[in-house]
């Protein structure tokens, strides 16, 4: 049977994958046949709106190839999903900006949500310095975007009690590219550092998620980007696990049981845990999905979920991404010594979804600021 006309780009992409992964998870980035076939197949391109040459895809049906694409390959599953999120920031940007960004299709940001730069105040823009952590795809990005603390005179400018923040948009020309990203997980990634020394940027080149108004109608961008970072987050970890659990069966079937004549697979106690993790991915996979359509339908009929809806979504991916950890973490010891190599397939998911799982979006710290929340 062939795989939704939404997934067919994923499966299309698997002999790429197979190919050149490794490679690309010993170099710490994409390979190149990896990303050129990404480009290809749009898949970059799945939040970005309609008029830009975007597919502007629902949250649902989104989440749905991020966790095909994650479940093919951690890393690739990682870089698509990033990938794709930076196509939401067309929507804040003027039409004449975000053409030129946005419209090429090979367009594609990276960057960092962390303030860590500072934007001082010039006629019709700012000057921007800083150093910005963890901007993935930042090998083969077209465009940057980073949060900078903006100041005027030398001095921070506030909104409300809180200093002013805004996303800046750069050439890859005006960025410095660090290689720092040497991890053990998503290593394929390259979510390396990234520096600007002293750039200018317009106004009409900066934007906020968190103050300004979308410039677009369609529903995918009434949803909070908060929450269109933790959905995603948990699709890729989701991806992930089921990897791992299809790759620690495929070894389990071959694999001998220490000191038994027959495979792991025929171990009582494996064959608890295959399927107690089997039960843990199928519940994820629910929770998953009963909190994007709810989210999705509230907005399309009203505009824009409630908070409370939105905390529970919060709270949700928490829960599941950590029964994903501890589901997958207790199949480590039964993989003996092949949960230790470097190359070995279910390793690697293994540790692919420790790091998805470090994410500040689905963190239990996470968790409890949104229970805090008024």
């Amino acid at each position: 049977m062939n795989p939704p006309a939404h997934l067919a780009p994923v499966a299309a992409l698997e002999p790429v994958l197979r190919a050149h992964m490794q490679a690309g998870r010993h170099a710490c980035r994409l390979p190149d046949d990896v990303v050129r076939g990404v480009v290809e197949q749009g898949l970059f391109r799945l939040w970005i709106p309609r008029r830009y040459g975007g597919f502007e895809l629902t949250l649902p049906m989104a989440l749905q190839v991020y966790e095909a694409a994650a479940r093919a390959e951690g890393s690739f599953g990682w870089a698509v999903m990033i990938g794709s999120g930076g196509g939401l920031f067309a929507a804040y940007l003027a039409p004449e900006v975000a053409s030129v960004l946005f419209g090429p299709s090979a367009a594609v940001v990276a960057g960092s949500g962390a303030p860590t730069g500072t934007a001082e105040r010039v006629y019709g823009g700012y000057r921007v310095r800083g150093r910005w952590r963890y901007a993935s795809g930042a090998d083969y990005a077209t465009v940057f975007t980073a949060n900078c603390q903006v100041r005027a005179q030398g001095q921070p400018v506030l909104c409300g009690c809180e200093p002013l923040i805004r996303a800046m948009s750069f050439s890859p020309t005006e960025v410095i590219i660090h290689r720092t990203w040497a991890t053990s997980g998503l290593r394929a990634t390259g979510s390396h550092d990234i520096e600007v020394i002293d750039a200018f940027v317009p106004e009409a080149a900066t934007f906020s998620v968190l103050t300004d108004a979308p410039l677009e109608s369609g529903p995918l961008y009434r949803v909070p980007f908060d929450t269109l970072t933790e959905l995603p987050v948990s699709a890729v970890a989701l991806g992930i696990a089921q990897h791992a659990l299809d790759a620690f069966t495929s070894m389990a079937h071959s694999k001998p049981a220490p000191g038994l004549a027959r495979p792991l697979s025929g171990v009582e106690s494996v064959q608890e845990a295959v399927r107690a993790a089997e039960a843990c991915v199928a519940g994820a996979r629910q929770a998953l999905y009963e909190q994007a359509e709810q989210v999705w339908r509230i907005t399309v009929a009203e505009g824009r979920a409630p908070l409370s809806v939105l905390n529970g979504a919060t709270q949700a991916c928490v829960r599941l991404v950590r029964s994903l950890v501890g589901a997958v973490a207790d199949l480590v010891p039964l993989a003996g010594m092949n949960a230790l190599h470097t190359d070995d397939p279910f390793a690697v998911a293994w540790r692919d979804l420790e790091a998805t799982a470090a994410h500040y979006s689905v963190s239990p710290i996470k968790g409890q600021a949104t229970g805090r929340r008024a």
